[in-house]
């Protein structure tokens, strides 16, 4: 694993302000007109430098390398600090990269997870991809850091992520001293609603991550389905990027990872249960405290969920919309986000000193 971590590709970060607009199109009518309005979200804004995080890989109780980024690495790791700890799950098309700004900003331990096939961690045999698989990945990250180990921690999880974030808190409350849910509802998603026309299945689990130059990473994310501009988004945000001297490219994307969320995550109970599960754990706690993160702006939520969601726990649950916040609140309201994230953190302090229950 040492070797791993020393080979591996390192990321070369660059971050634009622009975010991504995720519309829902429910009927196959809606797509067109839907991603017409996708595509006014791929602006080209200037990049401006990113703090590079390094990654660690570790090897998951599933036997899989999953990464993680790390901003505590000059602090204090014992399991003995006061500091609240952070820790962070990204969603589709993505990886830990997302966080790199939040967990810069933030003034205390976070840890931010690649996602079995996204980052550098391993996706896998496809097969055994379940949502107890990435929940069981998590975990792998938490017993393996003397941070994480000993102290009930924030768990921030956006989109998808979310949806990993819930079913991580149900399975393991004792874990977690606060939840934050960023734009993501616990309601059923076909598959047939992936807002990709046309994405091809088969072509996305046989994606290769590294590939000899841009132009051949630029044609099989094509082939898959995937819009040009939004590669060239990914590229300008350091999703894609050069690795070694030769001009090869890794992607820190894998399209398998969004066709297996959505065949076996979205298209499924799984949000609603386990949100049930949440509730019987939290719904009357003085101390543990649930957030809800709302877009105003091309949401992914859906008003009836979110309404369900506040049923479940009407006294625990907190829900906050952002009028001017795209889908990745953290990206387009960053500093918004960035002061509640900052006070749900220190709120959840006292919890946390008093370890995990």
């Amino acid at each position: 694993l040492n070797e791993l971590n020393e080979a591996w590709p390192k990321q070369h970060f660059a971050i634009t302000h622009c975010s991504l607009l995720v519309l829902r199109a429910s009927d196959s009518n809606l797509i067109a007109s839907s991603m017409q309005f996708f595509y006014l979200s791929l602006l080209l804004l200037p990049i401006t430098s990113a703090m590079t995080l390094p990654r660690t890989i570790i090897s998951s109780s599933n036997n899989l390398a999953i990464s993680y980024a790390e901003s505590c690495l000059q602090q204090n790791n014992s399991a003995n600090t006061v500091e609240p700890v952070t820790l962070f799950i990204h969603g589709l098309d993505s990886s830990s990269h997302t966080w790199r700004r939040v967990q810069e900003r933030i003034p205390s331990p976070s840890f931010a997870i690649d996602c079995r096939g996204c980052g550098n961690s391993d996706l896998g045999n496809p097969d055994d991809f379940t949502s107890d698989a990435l929940v069981a990945d998590v975990k792998s990250v938490v017993d393996s850091h003397p941070l994480l180990q000993m102290k009930r921690f924030v768990l921030v999880g956006h989109s998808m992520g979310g949806r990993i974030a819930m079913c991580y808190a149900a399975k393991y409350p004792e874990d977690v001293s606060a939840l934050v849910i960023e734009d993501m509802d616990i309601r059923r998603r076909k598959v047939e609603s992936n807002f990709i026309p046309n994405f091809d299945e088969t072509k996305a689990l046989s994606f290769e991550k590294l590939h000899p130059n841009l132009d051949s990473l630029r044609k099989a994310f094509g082939e898959i389905g995937y819009p040009s501009d939004m590669v060239d988004k990914w590229v300008r945000e350091g999703r894609v990027y050069e690795y070694g001297s030769e001009g090869q490219y890794w992607s820190d994307v894998h399209p398998a990872f969004r066709a297996l969320c959505y065949r076996r995550i979205f298209d499924s109970n799984i949000g609603s249960t386990c949100w049930n599960t949440i509730s019987q754990h939290y719904a009357n706690s003085n101390t543990v405290k649930v957030h809800l993160l709302v877009a105003g702006i091309g949401s992914v939520c859906e008003q009836e969920s979110i309404n369900e969601m506040i049923e479940c726990m009407p006294a625990t649950l907190s829900v906050k919309t952002y009028p001017t916040g795209y889908h990745s609140l953290h990206g387009s309201v960053m500093e918004e986000f960035l002061c509640d994230l900052k006070e749900i953190i220190a709120d959840a302090n006292s919890s946390h000193l008093q370890g995990k229950l």
